[in-house]
């Protein structure tokens, strides 16, 4: 066999050299002639494309798996068609999105991979998701834009503290502040004994709270049970005794409607009566100067009235009639009246509720209260039954107190009712539970109407409470919290100059 000549040596070699060159330049590139074991093309649709060209890269978890071999302008937005140079799996709802290497590097499609319960993008499937990046020329219009809002800012405030009356000002308001935090620190340094005390007032009431809370629900508890007993068993002669009242007062508005012209002929009358008290006082005048005559006759002993005046018997008998008279005065002025104020805010119906109350105290563990009211919840419609007149609700109830418990009833708000009270720290703190309405609001609601409260006495004639009032029914159940003023006779006497 003839051995190769040089020349054939070297153009081998320069084949062999090409061919390698091309295959590594092909590999380089990521094409492929006759297809990888896991190469396919699939789609992606973005808005923009801006800086993506053809062969541009495409990676998957920063990984290099393909490049882009299309760009097809559609109506709206642009396709993209990737093909794969490696086996990759690239799930449904995998994310495709426009990133840039490094700072002002070339742009690249990242794949971020999809959740592992979706299948695999088969051949020609384009992706459900794709991100539009961020436009430099957007995000330099809004620097832009924000700094001319800066230096609009920094214009004002030179404008504004630039003058001398501006840097004037200036110094003005730090020294007000200035002078703020000294006084504030003042204060707290003179008050700050009175603090510690009211803070410990506070701790030793939450804890003495804390430890009887468990006990007071208990009995709370078992109260409601009785009431709920008492409620259950006379249910029938509740009902009907509020049918009763209901027809009362039904009567009585028949009657003011029947009696308001008398009413009106009446009042006239009172008012040509005031306009006559110039000829009363005339004639009083006239009646006195006869009384001042009838007792000179008197003190003469003239007459019948004169001989008893001037008897001992008789004298002795009115001295006994005058004692019996001191000692029932004696026992009204112990009747101890009280007249207060106060109101209520109720969160579902979003307003106020106020109340006119009267107290009276004939004895420390007996009282009387009176009560009147306007109805928040009243609503026209005749559909609906209610057991109130109009709007007007009205509490007229016995109270008897038996140690820290007081125990009432009577009329609740214009329905018969029940309720209990328990006086803690002294009086300080009251906690109330109220059962009124038996049959139910009206037809929204099935149960009776319980209404609880905690209330604090905060000064002699002030106070505040917060609770709930329809526990029983969702349909009206609420959260409410007031505040008000009680005041006795000696306050009244002092408001009317009688003291």
């Amino acid at each position: 066999m003839k051995s190769l000549t040089p020349e054939t040596r070297v153009g081998l070699l320069t084949l062999a050299t090409a061919a390698a060159l091309i295959y590594l330049s092909v590999k380089t590139a990521g094409i492929s002639f006759f297809g990888g074991p896991g190469e396919f093309s699939f789609n992606i649709n973005f808005k923009s494309v801006s800086g993506i060209e053809l062969r541009s890269k495409v990676k998957l978890s920063g990984v290099e798996i393909g490049y882009i071999e299309d760009i097809v302008l559609e109506e709206d937005h642009a396709s993209i068609k990737a093909r794969l140079t490696r086996k990759a799996g690239i799930r449904k709802n995998a994310l495709a999105t426009i990133r840039t290497s490094g700072l002002l590097g070339e742009k690249y499609i990242e794949i971020v991979q999809g959740s592992k319960d979706q299948p695999f993008i088969k051949q020609g499937d384009t992706l459900e998701r794709s991100q539009e990046p961020a436009d430099i020329s957007d995000i330099v219009n809004k620097v832009g834009e924000t700094i001319e809002d800066i230096r609009s800012v920094t214009s004002s405030l030179r404008n504004v503290f630039g003058t001398l009356e501006g840097e004037k000002s200036l110094k003005n308001i730090l020294k007000n502040i200035d002078d703020a935090s000294a006084n504030m620190k003042a204060i707290l340094a003179e008050n700050r004994k009175s603090l510690k005390v009211t803070l410990d007032n506070f701790s030793v009431i939450s804890e003495a709270f804390s430890k009887n809370a468990p006990t007071m629900a208990a009995n709370l508890e078992k109260i409601s049970s009785g009431l709920k007993e008492i409620i259950e068993s006379n249910k029938d002669n509740l009902t009907e005794g509020i049918v009763n009242i209901n027809e009362l007062t039904t009567n009585f508005n028949e009657m003011l409607k029947e009696n308001r012209k008398n009413l009106k002929i009446t009042f006239d009358n009172m008012a040509t009566a005031s306009a006559k008290i110039d000829e009363v006082m005339v004639s009083i005048k006239k009646v006195s100067g006869s009384v001042e005559k009838v007792t000179d006759k008197i003190e003469r002993g003239e007459g019948t009235i004169g001989k008893l005046v001037n008897d001992e018997e008789v004298y002795d008998n009115l001295n006994k009639t005058l004692s019996g008279a001191g000692k029932f005065i004696g026992k009204a002025e112990e009747l101890r009246i009280s007249l207060g104020l106060r109101g209520e805010w109720q969160s579902q119906m979003e307003e106020g509720k106020s109340y006119f109350s009267l107290k009276i105290e004939p004895r420390e563990d007996r009282y009387y209260l009176l009560e009147l009211s306007e109805d928040i919840r009243r609503d026209d419609d005749p559909a609906v039954t209610r057991n109130t007149l109009n709007s007007l609700l009205y509490t007229i109830t016995m109270a008897k107190r038996i140690s820290d418990i007081t125990l009432r009833a009577g009329l609740i708000e214009s329905s018969a009712g029940a309720g209990v009270d328990l006086y803690l720290f002294g009086d300080k703190l009251m906690a109330s539970v109220e059962a009124f309405n038996l049959t139910g609001y009206d037809n929204n609601t099935d149960s009776a109407q319980v209404k609880a409260q905690l209330r604090w006495n905060a000064q002699k004639y002030v106070y505040f409470y917060l609770g709930g009032d329809e526990l029983l029914n969702e349909y009206y159940r609420t959260f409410l919290f007031g505040g008000g003023i009680m005041f006795d006779e000696n306050v009244l006497k002092m408001a009317a100059g009688m003291r």
